[in-house]
């Protein structure tokens, strides 16, 4: 897929899926943002459910560092976010294979 809007080539080609996946954040901020009502969040919003939800997080703040200069920007390079960085809001894209493949990721995640 193209955003006619950057030019960038934002396929979702199996290297760019592992990519995306390879971080438990970037799963969890793409499962929230599956399963909320609206498809915007607000980064702090992300954060509290990153912190909540990756052992490894230890703090909101460490939480929304990581997800600030690590983890939405990744998201957003390859196309599957929109990142507001004023507004500190994230807009999910829609992406139908990216949400079957999420799907089973997690419960891959949990069978094991």
């Amino acid at each position: 897929m193209t955003d006619s809007r950057d030019g960038k080539d934002h396929s979702l080609a199996p290297g760019i899926l592992y990519t995306i996946f390879a971080k438990e954040h970037r799963r969890e901020v793409l499962s929230y943002l599956q399963k909320k009502d609206s498809d915007v969040a607000e980064l702090g919003e992300l954060a509290d459910h990153v912190h909540e939800e990756v052992e490894e997080v230890t703090s909101p703040s460490h939480a929304r560092l990581s997800l600030t200069h690590t983890h939405v920007p990744k998201l957003a390079d390859h196309g599957v976010v929109d990142y507001d960085q004023h507004s500190e809001t994230v807009r999910y894209r829609d992406g139908t294979r990216l949400e079957a493949l999420l799907t089973v990721v997690s419960t891959d995640e949990y069978s094991t």
